[in-house]
Formats: structure tokens, C-alpha cells, sequence
């Protein structure tokens, strides 16, 4: 049976590097970690998972909280995938497995992260999205769990930690961009008005309107669960004779897509469409896709990361960690210039 002396041997180093380095220890460069690392691989080496438990105290896992099923469509988002991906991957390589909570409502999210909780079967979580008045949120900050939204705290709370793209940032510099293809009539759409996420793009979308002279519109609601919306939605396109549309995400913009031409509109010729994500669905269909990339995996990457610097020094100050972002351009926007 292989042992960790065996590891430190063939990677040239002491028996107390593999344990911090097994650790994750900063007192260890990484050049060291990958070559103990390549030493368990090289030896078939598996970790004593109970007996790190036991030691540490720690579950060696942590729960990802993936928001409130609310809508079908909501968790066939290939962001949710993609971030799961990344998330699941930096954990293997810290030794930390990851289990996952899903519901039909906040309170059902609620009443299982508390018996994940309650039965210790994960260190802290990730939670996947962020809500006003959110009971997992409010839950984990007022029992003091280590926990990392992927998403700004609502209303910009600052004393919980989460990682994020700058949304109004880059929904106002989805404004200039349109402004500058001789876009004025510009609309923000979005499957929800409650969500975090919608908020702050909207209200970086009306200050990129604001900041070019231009007269922002009321959010464009398009609810699949509410067919009332999209009558809405198509009967303001057709009225306020739009020429772009901003949607939330790329799976929105394929179903403005739809919309538009049961109302014999084509995008980009009549209506031209940016979106978020750089999804799978950004390049599915002609036209492909003008969306801002935003990093999905350093997003996952990164929350995982955070979390387990929280879980491992307890006292960790709340962290707001920004990844960048970065525009995409394909087919769906229409230069009214040329």
C-alpha cells in the first residue's frame, strides 16, 4: 500500500509537504504541489479521506445551491452546466467533493441546505444565484456558514462574500456599443424583474442610455410562465419601433428571436439582439449571437477557491471578487450606419 512517504520520496520531498501541500497550504509553492501531486498519480496514490475528516474536522465537501427551479427553462441554462463544471474540477483538484441542492421555491432551497448543514455533511456552500430577501442567503449569514454567492449581493450588501462579472458595467457598455452601430431605441429585456442579476444590468442599462442623451424605457418583461408578457413585450417592440433589444442572456435572445418573427420582424435586418453569456445557444442558430463573454469558468473557479480560503481560516474577511468580461461580436446586431 502506497503511503505518503512513498509520495515525499518520489517527489523529493518531505512527508510533512505532501500533508500541507494534500492541504492546500500557501506555505507551499505551487511548482511543489504540482510535483507531489504528479507523485500520487505516478504511485497510485489515494488520499486516507476519514482520516483527513477525523483530523481536520472538515466533511472534505461543500454544497452548490442552484437557484429556485421557478421556471422550466430556469436550470437548462448551459451557464448552470458550465459553472457546475468548473466548480466540480477546482474541487478535485483541492481533494473536495461537491454535493447539490435544488428546489422548487427559496424555501424548499432553504429547508435543505439546513439539513445539509445540520448533519454536517458539507464544510459551506456556493450559491449559485442571488435574490432580494433570499431566506437561503439570510439563513447561512445569520448561522455563520462559510458561503460564496455567485452573483452581487442584493441591494450591494458587503458584508458576505461573492464573485461576479461588473453586470452594470457591461450592460452599459452593451448601450455604447449599440449607440455606436446608430442604435437609439434601445430596449432591456429580462424573464424577471426580482432577480438580482436584472436590477443591476437594468440600471447599468439606463445609465448607458442616460449618458448618451437617450430616454430609457421601462424593463421589457418576457415571463414564459405569463403569456400576457410577451403579448405585451411584442406589441411594445412594434410600437416604440425598436432597433435593439438588450436580452438578459442568450437562451432570452433565441426566444425574442421567435417573437420577432411571429410579428415579421428578422434580426439583425429589423431588429438587431445582444445578449450575455457566450452560451452553446449563442451559436445554434443564424443569426449567430452578438453576446458578452463572461467567464464562466473563472467565475467557478473562483467561488470554489474563496470558499475554501473562508472554510480553512474562518476568520476571512468578505471578499468581492470582479472577473472580467468580454464582448463577442457575430451576426445579431445590425450596423445602421452603413
Amino acid at each position: 500500500m502506497v503511503t505518503i512517504k512513498d509520495v515525499a520520496k518520489r517527489a523529493g520531498v518531505n512527508p510533512s509537504t505532501v500533508s500541507r501541500s494534500l492541504k492546500d497550504s500557501k506555505s507551499i509553492s505551487e511548482k511543489t504541489k504540482a510535483k507531489v501531486r504528479q507523485a500520487m498519480e505516478d504511485l497510485g496514490y489515494v488520499p486516507n479521506v476519514a482520516a483527513s475528516q477525523l483530523a481536520s474536522g472538515l466533511t472534505q465537501s461543500v454544497g452548490v445551491i442552484f437557484p429556485p427551479s421557478t421556471s422550466p427553462d430556469r436550470l437548462t441554462q448551459p451557464f448552470f452546466m458550465e459553472i457546475l463544471t468548473a466548480i466540480n474540477d477546482e474541487a478535485k483538484k483541492r481533494h473536495f467533493a461537491i454535493a447539490i441542492g435544488t428546489g422548487d421555491s427559496a424555501q424548499d432551497l432553504k429547508e435543505q441546505v439546513a439539513l445539509m448543514h445540520k448533519q454536517k455533511l458539507v464544510d459551506g456552500f456556493i450559491v449559485l444565484y442571488t435574490e432580494k430577501d433570499d431566506p437561503v442567503s439570510h439563513y447561512l449569514q445569520e448561522n455563520h456558514i462559510p458561503f460564496v454567492s455567485v452573483g452581487q449581493a442584493e441591494d450591494g450588501v458587503k458584508n458576505r462574500s461573492f464573485v461576479d462579472n461588473d453586470n452594470a458595467l457591461m450592460a452599459q457598455e452593451a448601450v455604447d456599443y449599440l449607440v455606436s452601430k446608430g442604435h437609439e431605441r434601445i430596449l432591456f429585456v429580462t424573464p424577471s424583474e426580482t432577480e438580482t442579476l436584472s436590477q443591476v444590468r437594468y440600471a447599468g442599462y439606463v445609465k448607458g442610455m442616460q449618458a448618451h442623451a437617450l430616454s430609457p424605457l421601462a424593463i421589457g418583461l418576457f415571463a414564459p410562465k405569463n403569456p400576457e408578457t410577451i403579448d405585451q413585450l411584442g406589441s411594445l417592440i412594434k410600437s416604440h419601433r425598436i432597433t435593439a433589444v438588450i436580452a438578459l442572456d442568450d437562451l432570452l435572445a433565441l426566444r425574442l428571436m421567435q417573437l420577432l418573427s411571429f410579428y415579421d420582424l428578422a434580426v439583425p435586418d429589423d431588429v438587431s439582439i445582444l445578449s450575455f453569456n457566450n452560451s452553446l445557444y449563442a451559436k445554434i442558430l443564424h443569426p449567430y449571437l452578438t453576446t458578452y463573454d463572461i467567464g464562466v469558468a473563472a467565475l467557478g473557479q473562483e467561488s470554489l477557491t474563496h470558499l475554501l480560503k473562508e472554510i480553512a481560516e474562518k476568520t476571512a474577511d468578505p471578499q468581492q471578487l470582479v472577473v472580467p468580461f468580454a464582448l463577442k461580436e457575430r451576426e445579431s446586431v445590425r450596423d445602421l450606419r452603413k
